[in-house]
């Protein structure tokens, strides 16, 4: 078994404020292989000590930063199945103790395996982990409907989304919406979202517009060995970012993100703040500095949206238009997104 670590990176701090262990194995031929290649043919026993194996390797990554004055914490996958055993709180803290490492400083992430996380069980375990003072994560939020139903009950600090709807965002624009729902529904329950597979300058241009802190993936930096993660987190340059969008997928998020305020005047009949909002929008201003297919057809309908809520329309017509305004800003943004990602180098 090896050990890989992928940082987590704050998009509001512009550094690295976490790592997470990733197991690998490395084939015969030397190829590297991912969990998703050998996992399901580990026994539970096997899996168990995974996941103890990856902890240590983190435990000793963490030592070696604070030795460099770099402090972060660290993330490990866990099989909720481990957690059945009634000793999974001591042989936690048994290989904590004597390191440096504190247990505030460790989330486990809960694997989707199993049955668990359905049982009254799972909430005594996990309590009991979480009074040693770590954190608990629950993985791949979005990749099963039971995953959501499961967050009203467990004691979680951490929502990481999964990396397959955040990878799909550039060909699938509409995952957005989805995006800002999980942010709303993180901030709700008081955790923390995690938005991993964010492979692109792009999309993580696009995240930092809707204001999503803490992101994971190859915009950042691919999983690595531990002696080249401490390179990287002495010397890594911080990916480039800036409050405006730098992109049209961004500037999309830009508006995603505000639209709620919008919806919030309309039907509040503030017209004059209505006004100042669609003066304001962020999409507008990127759409006339970065001409593109969708430039003309959009400022052309928010142009007439603007003209109808300037002349007073009652309330349902005003209600209408913007509906049907939006309808249209997300078919034809939709298509130049889409087509911007087919033009781009490697596309």
């Amino acid at each position: 078994m090896l050990a890989y670590f992928q940082p987590i990176y704050s998009v509001y701090q512009e550094r690295i404020v976490g790592v997470e262990a990733l197991a690998r194995v490395r084939a015969s031929s030397g190829e590297i292989l991912s969990p998703m290649q050998f996992l399901p043919s580990l026994s539970l026993a096997q899996r168990r000590e995974l996941s103890r194996q990856m902890l240590l390797a983190g435990i000793t990554l963490l030592e070696t930063l604070d030795a460099k004055g770099i402090s972060l914490d660290l993330s490990f996958n866990v099989d909720p199945d481990f957690m059945e055993d009634q000793d999974c709180v001591p042989c936690f803290l048994g290989v904590l103790g004597g390191t440096s490492i504190t247990p505030q400083r460790i989330t486990l992430e809960l694997l989707e395996s199993g049955d668990f996380l359905q049982g009254d069980i799972a909430v005594r375990r996990l309590q009991a982990l979480r009074d040693t003072g770590a954190n608990i994560a629950l993985d791949d939020i979005g990749s099963a409907y039971s995953s959501l139903l499961r967050l009203k009950n467990l004691p979680i600090q951490k929502i990481k989304l999964d990396q397959e709807l955040v990878r799909d965002l550039e060909r699938e624009p509409k995952i957005m919406a989805f995006l800002q729902s999980m942010k709303f529904l993180a901030d709700g329950l008081g955790a923390t979202l995690i938005v991993e597979g964010v492979e692109t300058a792009t999309i993580l241009d696009a995240v930092a517009q809707l204001q999503q802190d803490l992101v994971q993936g190859y915009a950042i930096s691919r999983p690595m060995p531990a002696e080249a993660f401490v390179a990287f987190a002495r010397d890594h340059a911080r990916p480039s970012h800036s409050a405006t969008p730098g992109s049209l997928l961004g500037a999309y998020a830009a508006h995603v993100l505000r639209r709620p305020l919008m919806y919030s005047l309309q039907n509040n009949h503030d017209v004059s703040s209505l006004i100042k909002y669609l003066d304001e929008c962020p999409l507008l201003d990127y759409l006339r500095a970065h001409p593109c297919q969708a430039s003309a057809p959009v400022l052309d309908a928010y142009a007439a949206l603007l003209n109808g809520v300037r002349n007073r329309q009652h309330s349902m017509s005003v209600h209408q238009q913007i509906s049907e305004t939006e309808g249209r800003l997300q078919a034809i943004l939709y298509d130049a997104i889409r087509a911007e990602r087919r033009d781009a180098p490697g596309g």
